[in-house]
């Protein structure tokens, strides 16, 4: 059984949001499940739950180590779920984290695919240059920098997307002098002169996003740049995005119906599934309560509230458990 699956009865049936999968591979999970429940001695439910709740702790913890890396408190921020298992699991991961907010797009189980023929063409190129800013001359950081802006504008014309179009951004990977890791941040637009103000400039945009990171710098240690980066984009036609949610009618039109779904410390419950496509704007769910749609599902757990938004949006206030 894998974690997206949802338990939902007392026979141990389960219900993948990825898709339908055919009786035997269902037959299959539960015998794997039975087996694995006798040789630790729980009940299959509890097993096939803590086999959820395993991944959503994994999930939680990789979320931890990178807000603790930049100085952030979770609690000012929402989880955006997204893939065929992402609503699934986004409530228990909320939880965990602390988050208030769960935001749940349209068509979940879609959204890679759907952000890669909306997304900007891209062409990154990096060169290695070795510049400390405290001396020498900021000439051949310009000159590395035209010919990576050549280069990667050259690969942007064989796709036929106009060059007028396209944003060229600056970046460096630099380091307060003996540090031993590198920092990527964002430059000024060109052209750099050998000019003391231009070497300020490029220093002050390294030390902005040093402290924007670690929030304090060293004092007067000089900074050198290792690599320099490119990053050329260019709108793709037709590549905008424009959701529309429906519009709200008769209440109660996306209630599919009822069954059991299982939560930790209340068991098996009785719960509301509804078919997201007949969701409109302003429709108030309540947990415990699930959202189906083709390619994911959305669990509103116990104390849950959500709203479709104008956007089309699911928004989760996560409340008392």
């Amino acid at each position: 059984m894998t974690a997206a699956a949802i338990v939902e009865s007392r026979n141990f049936a389960v219900e993948e949001t990825a898709g339908s999968h055919s009786l035997a591979a269902l037959a299959a999970v539960r015998d794997a499940l039975a087996r694995l429940a006798a040789r630790v001695g729980l009940a299959p439910t509890a097993v096939a739950w803590g086999i959820h709740d395993i991944v959503n702790e994994n999930m939680a913890s990789a979320a931890r180590v990178h807000i603790a890396e930049r100085g952030r408190d979770p609690r000012g921020y929402a989880l955006l779920c997204t893939g065929g298992a992402g609503p699934v699991h986004a409530y228990g991961v909320a939880r965990k984290l602390g988050l208030a907010r769960v935001i749940c797009p349209p068509a979940a189980g879609v959204a890679s695919a759907l952000g890669l023929l909306v997304a900007p063409a891209r062409v990154d190129r990096v060169a290695t240059v070795g510049i400390r800013l405290d001396r020498g001359s900021v000439a051949p950081l310009e000159a590395a920098f035209r010919r990576l802006e050549a280069d990667a504008l050259a690969v942007l014309a064989g796709t036929g997307l106009p060059l007028d179009t396209a944003r060229i951004m600056r970046l460096a990977d630099g380091r307060f002098l003996g540090q031993g890791f590198d920092l990527v941040v964002s430059l000024p637009d060109g052209p750099y002169e050998d000019t003391d103000g231009q070497r300020r400039g490029l220093q002050s945009a390294f030390e902005s996003a040093y402290r924007e990171k670690f929030a304090l710098t060293p004092p007067d240690v000089p900074v050198e740049f290792i690599n320099i980066r490119v990053a050329v984009r260019a709108p793709v036609a037709g590549s905008a995005v424009s959701v529309q949610a429906r519009v709200a009618t008769a209440r109660g039109l996306a209630v599919k119906g009822t069954r059991p779904a299982y939560f930790p410390g209340r068991g098996f419950v009785e719960t509301i599934v509804y078919d997201r496509h007949r969701l409109a704007v302003g429709d108030e769910i309540i947990g415990p309560a699930v959202v189906e749609e083709e390619g994911s599902t959305l669990v509103v757990g116990p104390g849950a509230i959500a709203h479709v938004a104008a956007s089309g949006n699911i928004i989760m206030a996560l409340g008392e458990a």
